[in-house]
């Protein structure tokens, strides 16, 4: 048996983008960004000729869902119907059932799943060609692990739709936590998931796989890069999974070395060529945030009160004017001074000294941890970070020393130049 289906979650339908500047020119662009997406997952389905869409929660970005978001997602969904296109839906932590009105009606071949588990059929000419199985989460937190209720119930595939977070996932609320054993114990097919909006795969026992398709428009500077759906064709049991881009607007974080740069027209001519390469014509917008890195003479320039806002500013305003348009979200200086540690350590005197004490601590595993033991505030420092669940300072690293000598000297240089 042949068929295919489409997976897709956290359209947060109507996301109202705040960080999005009034006068940025992307405003609209961004404001329909969700509803365009979603549009394009069903123009997706349409034209696969697709069984069904799967829904895996966070349909709404709010619990109180918007008129506008709701209305669109019947159109939508009536276009599926009209195709004899089935719908899947479960509902999660931000979009929960208690959030519901209940004053919107959505077409007959919709199947929205209940607070509590249950298992609806796929049927094709008669036949049946696969089981869907899904639970919605009542009330915006769900802490137990909802999976354990899921199991097979017949030899036909299977598909288990769940928002949840799948191995304590950082990032996301641990919200129907559950491990890759547990969704292996359940011995499904395929588990539509939802919730993390970072696309992955986890291969199962017998062939089986998990599946986050992340969500299908991006909505700030933490989800960059494509965004969309999985479109999933299955045959004599075994699943092929495509990825499918149907964003509208991208959201970037580009790194830009200062290396060779040694003019403001070079550099803002190298930001513009960056933005260029990554930026897409094809899509309707993208949002980014720059960053100067390495080292370069153009460092101390940038240092200068308030040098770096009027260059993000210019330069936000020549990326405003282009087609598609860009929104500069910020500019960033991680940039170094441009010192040539090399020959301040061949040159000796303090800054040479205090390299190679730097060094050489580094290189003794004993003397870093006796330091470690020693140093009052480190050690203080680490034990509140332990006590907050972080273990950044054990063990201690030989790098970092490296790195706060290599840091004391440039602001040593960087006093003696000014």
């Amino acid at each position: 048996m042949r068929f295919s289906f489409v997976h897709a979650a956290d359209l947060h339908l109507d996301t109202p983008f705040r960080g999005v500047p009034v006068d940025s020119g992307l405003l609209g662009a961004f404001q329909q960004a969700t509803f365009r997406a979603f549009s394009r997952i069903v123009d997706l389905c349409l034209r696969e000729r697709v069984a069904f869409l799967l829904l895996a929660g966070d349909l709404f970005d709010m619990k109180d869902r918007s008129v506008r978001a709701r209305l669109a997602l019947r159109r939508e969904l009536e276009r599926l119907h009209v195709a004899g296109i089935q719908t899947f839906i479960v509902h999660g932590n931000h979009d929960p059932l208690s959030g519901d009105t209940g004053t919107l009606g959505l077409p007959e071949s919709v199947k929205v799943f209940g607070a509590g588990w249950e298992e609806a059929e796929v049927r094709r000419e008669g036949r049946l060609v696969c089981r869907v199985q899904g639970i919605s989460y009542p009330d915006a937190e769900v802490r137990e692990n909802l999976s354990a209720r899921f199991g097979r119930t017949a030899p036909d595939f299977t598909v288990g739709l769940l928002h949840a977070n799948l191995g304590g996932v950082e990032g996301h609320a641990n919200y129907a936590p559950c491990t890759l054993e547990d969704l292996a114990a359940r011995g499904l097919d395929y588990w539509a998931l939802g919730h993390v909006h970072t696309r992955a795969e986890y291969p199962l026992p017998g062939g089986a796989v998990a599946v986050y398709p992340g969500n299908p428009q991006g909505r700030h500077v933490n989800e960059t890069g494509e965004r969309g759906c999985v479109l999933v064709e299955v045959e004599d049991g075994r699943t092929r999974r495509r990825f499918v881009p149907v964003d509208t607007v991208r959201w970037h974080r580009l790194d830009v070395p200062l290396t060779g740069l040694t003019s403001l027209d070079a550099l803002v001519a190298a930001l513009l060529e960056r933005v260029d390469t990554e930026c897409s014509a094809e899509l309707e917008g993208h949002a980014l945030r720059l960053t100067l890195t390495e080292r370069g003479p153009l460092h101390r320039e940038l240092a200068r009160p308030d040098a770096l806002a009027q260059l993000e500013a210019d330069v936000r305003e020549q990326l405003a004017r282009r087609h598609p348009p860009v929104l500069l979200e910020s500019l960033r200086d991680a940039s170094r001074p441009a010192l040539d540690l090399e020959a301040v350590r061949l040159a000796g005197g303090f800054s040479g000294t205090l390299l190679a004490e730097a060094e050489a601590l580094a290189a003794d595993p004993e003397a870093l941890t006796a330091l470690w033991a020693e140093e009052e505030d480190l050690r203080v420092l680490s034990q509140r970070l332990r006590r907050l669940g972080v273990d950044a300072l054990d063990p201690p690293r030989p790098e970092w020393v490296e790195e706060a000598g290599a840091r004391v000297v440039e602001e040593l240089h960087e006093e003696e130049a000014g």
